[in-house]
């Protein structure tokens, strides 16, 4: 177990531990099949992101630990491989018990990035089908801390950026790329969606990358090998994704 999550681990009760792997266990497939000291050191970042996070729902909506732990889970899915542990700027998390709209805006969301408040805005049911179908390349969990990672990694000065800048840019250049056969409907990996804009694309490839590794290596093994370098993992390595 990685040292400095074995200290970490020493501040939470083995109750709070116990509870979050029976949890992790049953909703989370890439927290299921990883390795015994993965899965150590996944609980523990796991518990670390649901304690330095503000989570608030709807007042008529029970929002309890274990739903808690199930979005956090998406938060550490996704950062394994990387040294970030909490997000600076969107750690407030809002979930509402259905889809939801805003005023004077017609359209119907089930999660977004807010700006303006700093909130991370999600609708449980589209969270819970999220983990329950595990390999559709739909998660909405993943998609909008994937848009948090970016707006954070942005904010951030060069020595404490998310992302290695290198790495970064050549992921850049084939999202580029990518968008162009999207737009030229010449697209077999990621659902159209990602055709919006490099900011959706990137969520959507999130997406994919983790729900479908072995299809979107396949099928764009370039891009995909940007993301495992971006993210310092690859997925298909199910006992122990991270690249050292």
């Amino acid at each position: 177990m990685n040292i400095k999550y074995k200290l970490f681990g020493l501040f939470f009760k083995q109750n709070s531990k116990l509870e979050c792997h029976n949890v992790l266990l049953t909703t989370n497939t890439y927290y299921k099949n990883l390795s015994k000291e993965n899965k150590k050191n996944f609980r523990i970042r796991t518990l670390i992101f649901l304690e330095t996070t503000n989570f608030n729902s709807d007042p008529e909506f029970h929002l309890d630990k274990s739903m808690k732990i199930i979005i956090s889970s998406a938060f550490v899915q996704i950062t394994f491989g990387l040294k970030i542990n909490t997000l600076n700027i969107f750690n407030n998390i809002f979930i509402t018990p259905r889809s939801y709209s805003y005023k004077n805006n017609t359209a119907i969301f089930d999660g977004d990035v807010n700006l303006y408040t700093k909130k991370i805005n999600m609708s449980w049911p589209a969270i819970e089908n999220g983990f329950k179908i595990p390999d559709d390349a739909i998660n909405l969990s993943i998609h909008e801390f994937g848009h948090c990672l970016i707006f954070e990694n942005t904010k951030r000065s060069y020595l404490s950026k998310i992302f290695k800048e290198k790495s970064f840019n050549q992921w850049k250049k084939q999202a580029e790329y990518k968008f162009q056969k999207i737009k030229l409907n010449k697209n077999k990996v990621l659902r159209d969606y990602a055709g919006t804009n490099l900011m959706e694309l990137f969520s959507v490839s999130l997406e994919t990358f983790f729900e479908k590794p072995e299809f979107f290596e396949k099928n764009e093994p370039i891009l995909y090998l940007s993301m495992v370098k971006l993210f310092k993992q690859d997925p298909r390595n199910k006992l122990n994704p991270i690249i050292k």
